[in-house]
Parts: structure tokens; C-alpha cells; sequence
């Protein structure tokens, strides 16, 4: 990028017999020109209404010629813009000032021609024209002429060009309405120009501060088209053109004021290089050639005649599959190295025959074991209590750790050979009072439900570790996805820019810069990493599915088993226990407490032994209270079997 630098401003009078000597004075420098305005005296003698102005500027011309005018304002943005740099020349002021005259010319004498060149007279006759009392054809709308250049090196073996473009901007002229004179479509011109003008000055005044942001380009449609231009990377020159009699001196000041503010505004002028394509690519087929040519002769004194650097051919792949099965069977003691495709063939080889003996590894073991479904605990039950342990002490089947399953039991736990923690577990005398379920929960997960706990532990961590992959996926993918936007946008820019500038076909083809080929393949790449990592993250998120359901499942067993085990160490009576043994037909947990705690003494029992100690003092009752006692059990069994039947028919 180059230096910051000031856009230029001078100021052009034109010429009149009625000029203000007294209000208008020119610095010695032929930089500064000064305005006096004389008091009003209607408003008395004392007023604090300024009268004195003062503006430095680049340049000002006076009773300067048209070739004067070219040399000062145009010579060096033009020059600059065949090295390469854009530049921009904008003529403002008053209407009737001169603008279009100093842009264009007139026709009549080849040294009155303006800025323009003679090749851009065809554009003129496009512009409409009005006349008020102001000035006779006065322009009625902005007008910009762009030069595009575009200079390439006379080596055909450059590839490199520069590319520039001028813009000669001569804006419509503002005016007063009272002053003017326009009525009807003139009326509503001169509104539209003013307007525009009006957001033109707000812009310049945006650029001028350094603490604003935000510059309002796209308030109308001639900021819009200036952008490049005002605070660009161009050359900007500024001519402004001048009344010099005292009836316009209000008009005077203001585009004076517009000039010293334009000089704030500062732009960063670039050379614009770019890249042919059709040469680049011409350039690097005569480098391969000349490469190959070379290597030939360097293979030729080395006496390596027979290499060939072409892609391999399928037999040749099969060659070197042949030659790596040996050298690792041990029949080839080494593989001879021809060239860099031959290395890479062979280790792409070596990579084939690991795949091939990997799937056959796994075959093996799969015809030589039984692989056994983590999630079926009938299966791993059956297998526990036969006994179908290896050398480890862990079933067949066991998970590697990087699978998902719900686990197995250690041979130290097999059934039939029971833990020292057990024996001590059981040994001890139960409480009087049932431990908290937090403090029994974890005695749980520590004896009896360690296995099952150990599993949910395993798997949870599989979940944890998938959903951070998942994660970084994610993260991946929006990088990806905000460089493809950004990519996008720069390609339709460079797109654009391309339109604007004309369109190279060569053969039926379509002629782009390298920029913008380098950018369709980087958007290429961009897009194949988004649909393999957006295949990855359909994958992570579907284990996390099956992995989740088998968290919840490891964690509702888990729960299960230990309230299973809480309501048989600590509510059910001892004598009762007998019965859920392994060799029982009740199985634990199937039995509601409450049932079981009726099976043991309850209060009507009591009451029943208590009978049987106190009636002998009475003999002659004993036979009337147990027909009652019987009444009551017949009684009780009725109304028992009868709310059963309602139970089942409901």
C-alpha cells in the first residue's frame, strides 16, 4: 500500500469586466486568495457578522490559460495513472463558473480544448442542456468520465500488468433558485442538483473528521459512484471554480468552503497490479519443459536413462505392491529407488497391505470367537457362569475401551468366588436405623454395584469426550462457513470489477486474473472441508444418540439395582431373607416391601397369642371366641378375593 496523502485543491476565476479588486485579493504565492465583505450598515455599527476570510489552497488560477490549467491540475494525475495509480480530477463551483469549460473545452480552437481528449466528445452529446438567466447551456446533471488503462510489458514472458483508471468528474452547478430564475422541470433539476451536492459536502465533512466511522456514501447515487475516488486509493484533484464579481461573492465563499474542507480529506494511493492468466500458464508450461529437458540431461551423466517421471500406469502400481508384499515377507531384501513418484507409490502401498492385513486380522478373530453384544446381560450372565475367561481375566468380547457397551464383570466377582469386601460386607450386624441413602448409595457403588458403576463411569466419559469433538466440529465449520462467505463476497466483487472494466474472451473462453482463479479454488477447497466436516459432525452426533441412551440406561439400572439392594439390606426382615435367595422362586426386587413385611408378626397376631395366654382362665369362652376368631378370618378372606376380582375386572 502507499503513503497517506492530501487531495489537491485550486481555484479557478473566471475571467469578468466587473471584477471585485476591492473583495477579492490573491496572496503573492499564488496559494491564498482573500475575501473582504463590506459591514452592513442596516444592522448598525455594531455587528459581530463576519467580514474577512482567508483560504490557503494549492493553486490559484487567474487569467490562466487552458494549457496553463492542464499542466498545473491534470498532468501528473494522468502520468501517475500510466504507472499504475487511479486518479480522479472533479470540477465544482457555481453554475456559469466555468466548470464544463475547463472540463471539456469548446470545439471552435483546438487551445480552447479542456481536460477531456478529443475521444471522449462522443460522451458529451449525451448530456442534457438548459438555459436560465445564470447561464445559457447549463449542464443539468453530474457527468463522469472514466478512463480505464491497462498497460502490459512488451516481454511477452511478463505476466504482469498494471491496470488504472481516471475519473474525470464535472458536477452540475449549484445555484440560488431566487437567483436563477428556473420554473417548472429547470425548478425541479436545480432542487435534485442541490440536493445532491448538499450529501456530496456531507460526505467530504464526514471524511474530514477523524473521529467519525461512518461515511454516508450511499445517501445518493453520485457519493455512491465517488466512493473509490473520496478517500480512496487514487490521486484526487480538486478545481474549483470561481465568480469574481461582487454580486456572486455569497456563492464564492461557499465553494471556497467546500475546497478548504476537501483538502482535510486524505487518500492512499496503490499501484494496481495484476496477473495474466493465459500468460502465467504459458510461462509455466515452457518452465516444465525446460525443466524436463534438464532433468533428462542431469539422468543422462548419471547414467540413469531408463527413469520416467509420467504418471504410473496400473501395472506398475501392481509392480510395487508385488515388490513390498516380498520385502516384507522377507524375499526382497530392499526396494530399489527410482524417483520421487516411485516413493510416494510405495509408501501408498505400505498403507494398502496394513489395511488388507487389519481386515484380516479381524476376520480371524471373528470366526475364532464369540463376540458378545455389551447391551444383551442375558448373554454376558450365561458367559459368566460358565466361565469363559482369557489369560486377563476379562470375558471374550470385552470392550477395548473405545466402543460403546454396557460392560462386563471381572473374574474377581465371578459368582461362585466371592470378594473379601463381600465377606466382610456381610459379616457385619445390620443397624438398627437404615443409613441415608446418599451414604448407602455410595457403600453401593463401592461393593455390589462397582461393576455397574464403572460402566456408566466408562461411557459417560465416551459421551463427554464425543460431544467435544463435536463441538470443535462445530467451530470448525463456522470458520469454515464465515471464510466462504468472505470469499464469495470477494470473488463477486472481483466479478464485478471484471464487467465494469470489459470482459477478454480468448477461443470461446472466458480470460480471468489469477486473483480470481486463486479465489474459485480456494472457494473449491472451502467447500469440500465444509461437506467433510458437516459429514463428521452427522456422524458425532448420531454416537452421541447411542451413547446417551446408554448412559440413561446404565444410570436407570444403576438406580434400580441399588434400591433393590437398599430394601433387602435394610427393611426386610432377616427371617424373611431366606426366601429371596438365588435359589428361591422370588426374585429380589419383584416383591413389594410392604408384602413383605406383612409375611412376618403384625398386629393382629399378636392379639391372636394373647387370646390363647389369657383365655385358659376362662375355659368355657375359649371355644366361643375361636369360632369368632374364625368368623372374622372367613370374613376378611371374602372381602380379600372379592376386591381382587373387581381389581382384575377393572
Amino acid at each position: 500500500m502507499g503513503t497517506r496523502k492530501k487531495v489537491h485543491a485550486f481555484v479557478r476565476v473566471k475571467p469578468t469586466d466587473d471584477f471585485a479588486h476591492e473583495m477579492i485579493k490573491y496572496g503573492d504565492d499564488n496559494k491564498s486568495i482573500d475575501i473582504h465583505l463590506k459591514k452592513d450598515l442596516q444592522r448598525g455599527v455594531v455587528n459581530n457578522k463576519q467580514t474577512d476570510w482567508s483560504f490557503k489552497l494549492d493553486g490559484v488560477l487567474h487569467n490562466a490559460s487552458q494549457d496553463l490549467v492542464y499542466e498545473t491540475v491534470a498532468k501528473d494525475v494522468v502520468a501517475q495513472a500510466l504507472d499504475g495509480y487511479n486518479g480522479t480530477i472533479m470540477c465544482y463551483g457555481q453554475t456559469g463558473a466555468g466548470k464544463t469549460y475547463t472540463m471539456t473545452g469548446a470545439t471552435e480552437n483546438y487551445k480552447h480544448r479542456g481536460i477531456l481528449p478529443r475521444a471522449l466528445q462522443q460522451g458529451e452529446t449525451n448530456r442534457i442542456i438548459a438555459s436560465h438567466t445564470m447561464n445559457k447551456n447549463s449542464s443539468r446533471s453530474h457527468c463522469i468520465f472514466t478512463i480505464y488503462v491497462e498497460a502490459h510489458s512488451r516481454t511477452l514472458s511478463d505476466e504482469k500488468y498494471i491496470t488504472s483508471k481516471i475519473n474525470l468528474v464535472d458536477l452540475a452547478g449549484s445555484e440560488r433558485l431566487g437567483k436563477s430564475g428556473s420554473e417548472g422541470r429547470v425548478l425541479k433539476e436545480a432542487t435534485y442538483i442541490n440536493k445532491s451536492l448538499s450529501f456530496l459536502e456531507q460526505a467530504i465533512i464526514a471524511l474530514g473528521d477523524q473521529k467519525r466511522d461512518h461515511i454516508p456514501f450511499r445517501q445518493c447515487k453520485l457519493t455512491h459512484a465517488l466512493k473509490d475516488s473520496l478517500g480512496g486509493n487514487c490521486n484526487m484533484v480538486l478545481l474549483t471554480n470561481i465568480y469574481g464579481e461582487a454580486a456572486q461573492l455569497e456563492e464564492t465563499l461557499s465553494s471556497l468552503r467546500f475546497a478548504s474542507r476537501m483538502k482535510l480529506v486524505t487518500t492512499e494511493p496503490a499501484i494496481n497490479e495484476k496477473y495474466d492468466a493465459e500468460r502465467m500458464v504459458k510461462n509455466l508450461e515452457k518452465e516444465l519443459v525446460l525443466l524436463k529437458q534438464e532433468l533428462a540431461i542431469h539422468d543422462s551423466l548419471a547414467n540413469r536413462t531408463l527413469v520416467n517421471y509420467d504418471p504410473m500406469d496400473e501395472i506398475q502400481i501392481a509392480e510395487i505392491n508385488s515388490q513390498v508384499r516380498r520385502y516384507l515377507e522377507g524375499t526382497l531384501d530392499e526396494i530399489d529407488i527410482i524417483n520421487l513418484r516411485q516413493i510416494q507409490e510405495v509408501f501408498s502401498q505400505f498403507r494398502v497391505v496394513l489395511s488388507q492385513q487389519e481386515q484380516e486380522v479381524e476376520s480371524t478373530l471373528r470366526r475364532k470367537y464369540t463376540l458378545i453384544d455389551k447391551n444383551d446381560f442375558a448373554a454376558i450372565s450365561a458367559v459368566q457362569k460358565a466361565g469363559l475367561v482369557d489369560v486377563d481375566g476379562h470375558l471374550v468380547g470385552e470392550s477395548d475401551g473405545q466402543g460403546f457397551g454396557l460392560g462386563v464383570i471381572p473374574y474377581s466377582t465371578k459368582p461362585g468366588k466371592k470378594s473379601k469386601s463381600k465377606k466382610m460386607f456381610k459379616e457385619q450386624l445390620r443397624p438398627s436405623t437404615p443409613p441415608p441413602k446418599p451414604v448407602a448409595f455410595e457403600d453401593f457403588k463401592n461393593e455390589r454395584g462397582s461393576e455397574i458403576n464403572r460402566i456408566f463411569k466408562e461411557n459417560k466419559s465416551i459421551l463427554n469426550e464425543r460431544r467435544k469433538r463435536a463441538s470443535e466440529t462445530t467451530q470448525r465449520i463456522n470458520a469454515i462457513k464465515r471464510e466462504m462467505d468472505m470469499t464469495k463476497e470477494a470473488l463477486n466483487f472481483q466479478k464485478s470489477l471484471r464487467e465494469k472494466q470489459g470482459e477478454y474472451e480468448n477461443k470461446g473462453l472466458m480470460i480471468i486474473d489469477e486473483e480470481e482463479f486463486l479465489m474459485i479454488l480456494k472457494l473449491k477447497d472451502l467447500k469440500k472441508q465444509y461437506r467433510a466436516e458437516y459429514q463428521d459432525l452427522r456422524d458425532l452426533r448420531a454416537e452421541i444418540q447411542y451413547c446417551q441412551h446408554l448412559v440413561d440406561q446404565c444410570r436407570h439400572r444403576l438406580l434400580t439395582e441399588f434400591d433393590i439392594w437398599y430394601n433387602e439390606s435394610f427393611f426386610i426382615p432377616e427371617d424373611m431373607q431366606v426366601s429371596l435367595k438365588p435359589a428361591s422362586g422370588i426374585r429380589p426386587g419383584m416383591v413389594p416391601i410392604s408384602r413383605l413385611v406383612a409375611l412376618g408378626e403384625d398386629d393382629q397376631d399378636k392379639f391372636s397369642q394373647l387370646q390363647q395366654m389369657m383365655l385358659p382362665e376362662g375355659p368355657d369362652s375359649i371355644s366361643f371366641y375361636n369360632a369368632k376368631v374364625k368368623t372374622e378370618q372367613k370374613r376378611n378372606y371374602l372381602k380379600t378375593m372379592m376386591g381382587l376380582q373387581q381389581g382384575h375386572r377393572k
